[in-house]
């Protein structure tokens, strides 16, 4: 994959600030015309950089205000795979991951409850052979869905049209 310029970076962040920004306001920011923002956002998409956009929905609105993360052991079993596949699949586990250490998977989920919580283990050992599990309960988020920054993003790069200030930006303002 190609490397990004500082331009695609600079746009990548904006996006990840408001992906519902215009391309307008993303050429102000980044000092070029609408047109060849459009194209360097097509040329992204194409290229996978950028994979979608979503929408954070507030959990509890949904009624699942129980984070908690799950740390499995797991046998190499048959029965392994199609757990595996289980895992990925089932609709209350929000992120899977496979880890180096101890610990086979990190799972992070959001519940309506206890209750709940404990369904999900249960259908869990029930699909893949658990040899140790912890679960731990989260108090309250500190961070939850940060941006991937980038080299322009980390230079502190922030433009209020978009929700982002340039030092262009700030220029233009004095």
């Amino acid at each position: 994959m190609p490397i990004l310029d500082d331009t695609d970076r600079h746009i990548l962040d904006l996006l990840q600030q408001n992906a519902r920004a215009t391309n307008a306001d993303i050429a102000e920011a980044v000092g070029l015309t609408a047109s060849s923002v459009f194209e360097r956002i097509r040329k992204l998409e194409q290229r996978k950089v950028i994979r979608g956009y979503t929408v954070q929905v507030d959990p509890e609105a949904l009624g699942k205000p129980l984070t908690a993360f799950i740390r499995l052991t797991v046998a190499y079993d048959d029965r392994h795979a199609p757990g595996v596949a289980a895992l990925r699949d089932d609709p209350d586990v929000l992120e899977c991951y496979s880890v180096a250490g101890e610990d086979c998977f990190i799972l992070k989920t959001r519940v309506d409850g206890p209750g709940a919580l404990e369904a999900l283990i249960n259908r869990i050992r029930q699909r893949i052979t658990v040899l140790r599990s912890v679960t731990m309960i989260a108090l309250s988020a500190v961070k939850e869905g940060g941006p991937l920054l980038t080299s322009a993003g980390a230079n502190g790069r922030r433009d209020e049209s978009v929700g982002v200030t340039s030092a262009t930006t700030k220029a233009r303002r004095k």
